[in-house]
């Protein structure tokens, strides 16, 4: 990594807002004043500043003033640059501060704005893209907020499958016939009759089991197949009236 005169750097936490819209500035375009709060450092070595954002940013509805709390890392850290596409990073400086930038006053339109990034972060993901990409085909914020709506429903919908697929599954184990083991081995000898491989799953379905509960009995009266076609299902031991070698 090749190196660059060193300087210091503030390293600071944004809240994703405000990152938002400096995104947004050009190049030149003022991101706000950086006043001291404090003429020293407090007692725990934190520097206090406050940070005014321009006149211009007044009408995204975000605070207009933050609060910027900084300290010394707790170890040395440096911010490298990416370099070009085969060349290596380019150090810019070591970190000589780091901290974040919280709101002084939350405003009801900031408020507003922190409850729609909580809603939309409730969203599974593949409904917030349905949503990006009909919000431009909508447009304005009613038509934006009713959208959201809507896929909060589908995933509650979604949610209430989920469990009422839970709540038959716990019904039809409640509903499953108990058999004992030995009218359980039975069954399975019945079947071995007139089928001579099975899958453990689709024996177990056939006979309304379980596939754990069927694994003891087949462990005892079967084996697997190792070779060939039926590799992997069960054939009654040759004790037990089993076939053999499976073809």
């Amino acid at each position: 990594m090749s190196k660059a005169p060193a300087s210091k750097l503030w390293l600071v936490k944004v809240p994703k807002h405000l990152l938002e819209t400096w995104k947004k500035q050009g190049p030149g375009a003022s991101l706000g004043i950086i006043e001291a709060a404090h003429a020293s450092a407090g007692p725990s070595g934190r520097q206090e500043f406050t940070l005014r954002m321009p006149a211009d940013a007044a009408s995204s509805g975000a605070p207009m003033e933050y609060a910027l709390s900084l300290s010394a890392p707790p170890g040395a850290m440096y911010s490298y640059l990416p370099g070009p596409p085969d060349g290596e990073m380019r150090l810019e400086g070591k970190i000589d501060l780091k901290g974040d930038l919280q709101a002084t006053e939350l405003t009801s339109s900031y408020k507003q704005l922190v409850r729609g990034r909580q809603d939309t972060a409730g969203v599974r993901p593949e409904l917030q893209a349905i949503s990006q990409a009909e919000d431009l085909e909508l447009g304005g914020v009613t038509q934006r907020l009713q959208k959201q709506g809507e896929l909060h429903k589908q995933a509650r919908e979604v949610k209430k499958r989920k469990a009422d697929k839970v709540e038959r599954k716990a019904k039809e184990a409640k509903l499953q016939k108990k058999f004992t083991k030995e009218e359980l081995r039975d069954l399975v000898f019945e079947k071995f009759e007139k089928q001579r491989y099975w899958h453990k799953i689709d024996l177990a379905n056939t006979l309304g089991q379980k596939p754990t509960d069927l694994g003891p009995i087949l462990d005892e009266v079967c084996e697997r197949v190792k070779f060939g076609v039926h590799k992997q299902e069960y054939q009654l031991k040759t004790q037990f009236g089993g076939g053999g070698a499976a073809v």
